[in-house]
């Protein structure tokens, strides 16, 4: 299709399609303004160079459906963490708890890259054709090993979502670990004495996510719910909201900042057979049409010294927010 002498894509048009549709809506959008869109962008800053792309594929390798970090390396080791075909902190799923129609309709719709800043990257989605949420993600690369990300999403109906929550699932696909688990401070059930967990899902879709002790809400989940990974739980539930992963001699963590609920899931296979998905849930219980909603985490890239220090580190970051 022509419009202004240019020719438009099928994935622009739909992006466009959803513009108008929140416009005539009146609803507020997040769509950031006076930014040109890009297809891919790489950044450096400090030991951390990470490439960012859209659900568009990139070159021969990197494949289309998958958004968020489609390369993470440090120098100390030029191995990506993630998987090269996937991504990591790649937007997977929405979710209400009924089986979903379209699994993975955050990675099937187009999303718009945006470079802000020179450490900066930006990920917008348009209002979802079934789900009806719209999304934004800021990734900021931050010394010496940091990428800080601040994600915000509207709901713009409640259609969809039909037993009072709404929820959001991110993977990371892992290349390879010799180690597939994850570690976080919690309890086996609900004890009174908080310790290291090494959490392993066997197979996919069994003791797949992990929730925290404090978490008070009961969520629904149709018996032929579909995305098996958020709704399938283990005996472990963690204190605080951080958890690692061992790569080669490097380790990496997800920290978390919300009053929102957040659980920690993972695959032994999720992007193959010898690649571990390492992912987590954002839900938001009772939500109100049109409100923005957010959570702010930090990835941490880096040599592995101890287990203590990713603890010092999440405590650093934690009282720096506050």
């Amino acid at each position: 299709m022509m419009r202004g002498g240019k020719i438009i894509s099928k994935e622009a048009l739909l992006v466009l399609g959803f513009m108008s549709a929140i416009a005539m809506a009146g609803a507020q959008s997040l769509l950031p303004g006076n930014m040109e869109t890009i297809d891919v962008v790489t950044l450096s800053d400090g030991s951390l160079t990470a490439t960012f792309v859209d659900n568009k594929a990139m070159g021969t390798q990197h494949k289309a459906g998958y958004n968020g970090i489609a390369s993470l390396t440090h120098s100390e080791l030029d191995l990506s963490v993630f998987v090269r075909d996937y991504a990591g902190f790649n937007l997977e799923h929405i979710f209400g708890g009924d089986s979903l129609i379209e699994l993975f309709e955050p990675r099937r719709l187009p999303m718009q890259l945006f470079q802000p800043g020179e450490h900066e990257a930006w990920l917008y989605q348009a209002r979802t054709r079934l789900s009806n949420v719209e999304s934004l993600t800021k990734f900021r690369l931050t010394e010496p090993h940091f990428i800080d990300v601040d994600f915000q999403c509207i709901i713009h109906s409640d259609e969809f979502f039909r037993h009072g929550y709404a929820g959001m699932f991110w993977a990371s696909y892992i290349d390879r670990p010799l180690d597939k688990g994850i570690y976080f401070i919690g309890y086996e059930g609900r004890g009174n004495d908080p310790q290291w967990i090494e959490a392993y899902s066997p197979k996919h879709g069994e003791v797949s996510t992990h929730r925290a002790v404090l978490e008070k809400d009961s969520f629904y989940f149709a018996p032929n719910f579909n995305a098996t990974l958020a709704s399938h739980f283990s005996k472990f539930h963690f204190e605080k909201p951080f958890y690692y992963g061992r790569f080669h001699d490097m380790v990496l963590a997800y920290f978390f900042d919300t009053d929102q609920v957040i659980r920690f899931s993972q695959s032994p296979t999720g992007g193959g057979p010898d690649n571990p998905a390492w992912d987590f849930q954002f839900l938001i219980p009772n939500f109100v049409i049109n409100q923005v909603y957010s959570f702010r985490a930090r990835i941490i890239y880096k040599p592995f010294i101890s287990a203590e220090e990713i603890v010092s580190e999440y405590e650093k970051w934690m009282k720096d927010q506050h």
